[in-house]
């Protein structure tokens, strides 16, 4: 007999080259609103951000950009993110990058509707509600945060890793459009690759 299986994904998937422009049509048939953009310093730097950003701009949304998020996401990066989401009115999250970017705005999604800590999550299907939409743009090609129900926060006072198992937490729309992964380092692409394979 076989084992029941239930599996979560996001309701989107859009993959292949030009995906982004096509992510930017289903954000704009959605209606939202503006949009935090969660990335780090590194893809705001190289230009993949921009890239994003222009796509929006094409199309007249709004945003406002969190560029904060470490290579390993802590609460402090939440906390700052929910906040800039909460100042500026946001209405979903946009998540530019690899596990950390997206693993942060999964944090930040839930903690919008469900209130709390993020520490009150750590653990297997903590919360309620589902967080608010997230658009997931994914720019590695290993870590699958994307996609997946899980994410990773580091508590800096604890020096441990909380993961978090939370269907609420599921991206509304997953992107991976290769042309966002070019300007990544050779070592980064390698790394990822290696991930993806074990």
């Amino acid at each position: 007999m076989l084992a029941m299986r239930k599996i979560y994904w996001p309701s989107v998937n859009i993959l292949g080259p030009g995906a982004l422009k096509e992510a930017a049509n289903e954000i704009k048939k959605m209606n939202l609103g503006r949009a935090l953009i969660v990335t780090d310093k590194i893809l705001s730097e190289n230009g993949v951000v921009e890239k994003v950003v222009q796509e929006l701009k094409n199309i007249d949304l709004d945003y406002v950009i969190y560029n904060d998020v470490n290579q390993n996401p802590t609460i402090k990066n939440v906390n700052d993110g929910l906040e800039a989401y909460k100042k500026n009115d946001c209405n979903y999250i946009i998540s530019v990058g690899g596990g950390s970017p997206q693993d942060t705005a999964k944090a930040i999604g839930i903690l919008v509707t469900n209130g709390g800590n993020i520490v009150d999550y750590e653990g297997v299907f903590k919360s309620t509600n589902k967080s608010v939409p997230i658009v997931a743009i994914n720019t590695t090609a290993g870590t699958a945060s994307e996609v997946t129900i899980n994410y990773v926060i580091t508590d800096e006072n604890r020096k441990i890793k909380m993961v978090m198992v939370d269907p609420n937490s599921l991206a509304t729309i997953a992107v991976n459009d290769p042309e966002l992964m070019l300007r990544k380092p050779a070592s980064l692409t390698a790394a990822t690759g290696m991930d993806a394979l074990t």
